[in-house]
């Protein structure tokens, strides 16, 4: 038989815990700091580890250019799990090294085309891949030209006369 006790349940109090509001919310006075171009200046994202694709995308959310949903899929790098080698790298036959730098523009490209193919119901997901991707474009130092425009020449002809400027003047 279980031992009385003085205490009530009706005065058990749960510990509570309230998270620090600013790591999930962008400060508005961080955005000044840290404007696109500020932020395209440092990083080069044909060219990041995964590391730093991290501290990019903090960048990115603190200063307000990504969502918190958008933020979570992009600092998600599996290969600073420390059983990437035996879980991921196992399947890929690759193994982690999360300091070799990526081309991540080409990355979300191959992952945007393959959630088209294989989410199309998912139309949340597919927007949110594309938002991201047109983001790490705009923050690319060189954007790439899609092949069907690369093959395009422009005709090479003689410059073009424009007739003469004049400036008439009413009374």
């Amino acid at each position: 038989m279980p031992k009385e006790s003085n205490t009530s349940i009706d005065f058990r109090t749960d510990p509570y815990f309230e998270a620090p509001l600013h790591r999930f919310e962008s400060d508005p006075g961080l955005k000044t700091l840290f404007s696109l171009e500020k932020i395209a200046k440092r990083y080069n994202v044909c060219a990041i580890s995964p590391r730093n694709m991290i501290e990019l995308s903090q960048d990115l959310f603190s200063s307000g250019h990504l969502t918190k949903d958008q933020h979570d899929v992009l600092s998600f790098q599996s290969e600073l799990m420390p059983n990437f080698d035996v879980t991921i790298g196992a399947l890929t036959g690759e193994p982690a090294d999360p300091d070799r730098p990526r081309d991540y523009t080409e990355i979300w490209r191959r992952r945007l085309e393959f959630e088209i193919k294989h989410a199309e119901n998912a139309e949340r997901i597919i927007i949110r891949t594309q938002k991201i991707l047109d983001l790490l474009e705009t923050i690319e130092k060189k954007p790439k030209i899609p092949r069907s425009l690369s093959k395009i020449k422009p005709p090479i002809s003689l410059p073009i006369k424009l007739p003469p400027l004049g400036f008439k003047t009413t009374n």
